[in-house]
């Protein structure tokens, strides 16, 4: 049965190796087998145990959840190596001695940040103050007439309706 290391790959710790010889909690708590420094991870988060070649990962009713290749697990699931766990925002691969050998870690690189620098708008005139009345040159004068009549229909329709709704009762 080949050993089993967990590789902390992407969050908080990343490049952080933990050897699988026996069955381990993981989460926040100081009491946890394996102490993860991320907010999102619950204090006592999943136990994940060898298993036949592999591990068995079990959810310890987390609050964020456990998932094991992207997928959510709602009851113990096994694990092979090459398959990844997330817990909270700690992504963890599992390996074995021989994948170590080949390649001393696979921390995946944290991309630049998305955010672009502030800068003006080059589609749009800088606002006029006196917008408002630049505005009236292009309405013609149906809408001018309507935006006129709008609060005038408003105050005939309005007893109108109370009227019909006091007649129906």
């Amino acid at each position: 049965m080949p050993r089993l290391l967990l590789e902390i790959v992407e969050g908080p710790g990343a490049g952080r190796q933990l050897r699988l010889d026996r069955a381990v909690v993981l989460g926040r708590d100081a009491a946890a087998d394996v102490v993860l420094d991320d907010p999102r991870v619950s204090r006592r988060h999943a136990r994940i145990a060898p298993w036949d070649g592999g591990v068995v990962v079990e959810d310890l009713d987390s609050r964020n959840g456990t998932f094991v290749n992207r997928e959510q697990i709602h009851a113990p699931v096994a694990a092979k190596p090459g398959d990844d766990l997330l817990l909270g925002t700690t992504v963890l691969e599992l390996r074995t001695e021989a994948e170590l050998a080949t390649r001393p870690s696979v921390v995946r690189p944290v991309p630049p940040a998305l955010a672009a620098p502030q800068r003006e708008p080059t589609y749009v005139a800088p606002p006029d103050p006196r917008g408002a009345k630049r505005l009236d040159l292009y309405m013609d004068r149906r809408v001018k007439a309507q935006a006129r009549l709008a609060p005038l229909a408003i105050m005939v329709l309005v007893p109108f309706a109370v009227l019909i709704y006091l007649a129906t009762k």
